[in-house]
C-alpha cells in the first residue's frame, strides 16, 4: 500500500515571535521601525539589518518557548500522520521564512507538499492573504511538486478540538 501513496511532506507555518532575551533597545527600535507608517531609506536599511539579526538569533525552550513548541507539535504531526517529513517554518521574527523552507522541501524527494498553519480562524492576515501569497509565487518554481494549502480549518472540527480540549481540562477538576 505505501508504494501507491506520494511521499507528503508537510510544512507547519506558526506565527513566530520575538525572543524573550532580545535586548530591550533593539525590540524597541525594531518595533518602532516596523510599524512606523513611512521610513526613509536609512530607516529601512537599518530596519533590514534589525530583521536579519532577531531573525538568526539563537532560540532556545527558554527565549523562544512558541518557536520550541512548534517543533514540539511538528515531530508530534510527523509521528501520528503519515508524512514523510514535516518542516517548520514562521511568518515574522524568526527562521526559517516560509518562502526558505518551501525552497528545502521543493529540493527533497516528496511529491506534494502540503502547507498548514497553527492558524485555525479566518480573518487574519498571515492565513488569509501572507500564506496563500507566498505558495502562489512558489508553485511555478517548484514545479512538479504539488503544493496543498491545508486551510481554512473546518469549524467544527476546530470546535471538536477545543471541546476535547476543554473535556480534558474539566476532568481534572
Amino acid at each position: 500500500m505505501r508504494e501507491n501513496r506520494p511521499k507528503v511532506g508537510v510544512i507547519l507555518v506558526g506565527h513566530g515571535q520575538l525572543p524573550k532575551d532580545l535586548p530591550p533597545k533593539m525590540k524597541g527600535e525594531y518595533l518602532s521601525l516596523k510599524f512606523k507608517a513611512s521610513r526613509s531609506a536609512e530607516e529601512e536599511e537599518r530596519l533590514r539589518s534589525l530583521e536579519k539579526t532577531i531573525m538568526s538569533w539563537p532560540r532556545n525552550d527558554a527565549n523562544d518557548p512558541y518557536a520550541h513548541s512548534l517543533r514540539v507539535l511538528s515531530e508530534e504531526l510527523k509521528r501520528i500522520g503519515r508524512y514523510d517529513e514535516v518542516w517548520v517554518a514562521f511568518n515574522e521574527f524568526c527562521a526559517p521564512t516560509l518562502e526558505e523552507v518551501l525552497d528545502e522541501a521543493s529540493r527533497s524527494d516528496v511529491d506534494v507538499i502540503v502547507v498548514v498553519t497553527t492558524m485555525t480562524t479566518r480573518g487574519g492576515e498571515h492565513a488569509e492573504e501572507e500564506i496563500p501569497s507566498v505558495i502562489e509565487r512558489y508553485r511555478e518554481k517548484i514545479s512538479p511538486k504539488k503544493v496543498v494549502y491545508a486551510w481554512p480549518f473546518d469549524p467544527r472540527s476546530v470546535a471538536r478540538m477545543l471541546a476535547e480540549n476543554i473535556e480534558n481540562h474539566l476532568r481534572a477538576l
